[in-house]
């Protein structure tokens, strides 16, 4: 059975819990000693000290381990038992994972040769067994922490790295897999739909050098043949293309759709030095090119605005003609762009706005995480269906 993501411990949750059990494991030794043999009073925050500020140590992890040694270190004398120096061990481990590396061991040292002394000085500076004994098993769960910490520290770095690696080879194979579908595409539809454009122009030639009117049919295939090419063409680029920020260049990209008679208008807050998200950039990117061919194909209006903000936790893309379309059946084009928002975790509008006929996509950034409340995409209502974008 599953655990609800609420009732997992994670964060605040889990160092708060650790620190009721370091703290329970401390008094508990102060108890022992203080039944036993007495605690002197300033014993008792000695023990609490460390545990109390464990939770900090996300925050400042140097801070809490300094804290918690010199606590140990203070309270040696009061002869609590090993069970006091958990807290100092957690510590080192925590501090040593986080990276602080030089700084841990430097301690670990010094207090090695610190209790080293100490129970030197205590035994009236003859080196005994009992000396040694109790002085390496100190010394010898520091270096435990120590190299604890260092461990799990390589280990997490070799995970990610080895899922950085991973994800690299992911992509390479996606890369030569999209060059491959380019060129097989490429040597079967482009030469049939070439013979075809040109057969047709020639007939659509000759019946007017021979002052006839051509066939309407024969007009439409030219035509049909014409986009055809045009439509594989960017789809070859996009399969061999696919690198890069894909938003840095869609002013470029209004700038082919210019030369159709519409007059397009580009604000967009993302350039080649923006740090986003590869798929939320090439989402936008899908999203923008889309919502620019459906209004050429579709809209009846001039005038095209496209809009990308970047917020604080999300990408916005808004596209809106003055067409003002009062009807609407979302074709593949709109279907697929639904799916590139769905599968981000946004949420996508289409219909009529302040604008025109206006696409609106949210996009979330990866961080900080998306409020478990956000509304994902709903259908596009239905607009008294005609016209297919």
């Amino acid at each position: 059975m599953s655990v609800p993501a609420g009732n997992r411990l994670s964060g605040t949750r889990l160092d708060l819990v650790v620190a009721a059990v370091l703290l329970t494991d401390t008094l508990t030794s102060g108890v022992a000693k203080a039944v036993g043999d007495g605690l002197a009073w300033y014993g008792w925050p000695l023990l609490a000290v460390g545990p109390l500020v464990f939770p900090l140590w996300r925050r400042y992890p140097r801070a809490v381990m300094l804290v918690t040694v010199a606590a140990l270190v203070a309270s040696g004398h009061l002869g609590v038992g090993p069970l006091a120096a958990v807290p100092a061990l957690v510590a080192i481990a925590v501090a040593m994972y986080r990276g602080h590396r030089r700084l841990t061991v430097s301690l670990v040292l010094v207090v090695s040769a610190v209790t080293m002394l100490g129970n030197w000085s205590s035994a009236g500076f003859h080196f005994t067994g009992d000396v040694l004994e109790q002085s390496m098993l100190v010394i010898g769960w520091l270096h435990v922490a120590l190299i604890s910490g260092e461990s799990r520290r390589q280990r997490d770095a070799y995970m990610a790295e080895a899922e950085h690696t991973r994800e690299e080879a992911v992509k390479r194979k996606a890369a030569d897999e999209r060059v491959r579908i380019a060129r097989e595409l490429h040597d079967s539809l482009t030469h049939s739909i070439s013979v075809i454009r040109v057969q047709a122009g020639v007939a659509l030639h000759l019946a007017r050098k021979r002052g006839e009117e051509p066939p309407p049919a024969l007009v439409a295939v030219e035509e049909a043949a014409k986009d055809a090419t045009r439509e594989l063409r960017e789809t070859l680029t996009m399969l061999r293309d696919d690198e890069g920020h894909r938003l840095s260049r869609v002013k470029p990209l209004a700038d082919r759709y210019r030369g159709l008679g519409f007059a397009i208008d580009v604000e967009c807050e993302v350039d080649e030095t923006a740090v986003l998200d590869e798929e939320i950039d090439h989402a936008a990117y899908r999203i923008v090119q889309e919502a620019l061919t459906n209004a050429v194909r579709h809209s009846a209006g001039d005038r095209v605005r496209v809009r990308v903000r970047r917020g604080e936790d999300a990408l916005v893309v808004e596209v809106a003609d003055n067409g003002r379309a009062r009807t609407v059946t979302p074709g593949r084009g709109l279907t697929g762009m639904r799916e590139r928002v769905d599968a981000l975790g946004g949420t996508l509008d289409i219909g009529p706005g302040d604008h025109g006929f206006t696409i609106t996509a949210t996009l979330p950034f990866p961080e900080p995480a998306v409020p478990s409340g956000t509304v994902p995409a709903q259908a596009a209502p239905a607009l008294d269906t005609r016209s297919t974008r």
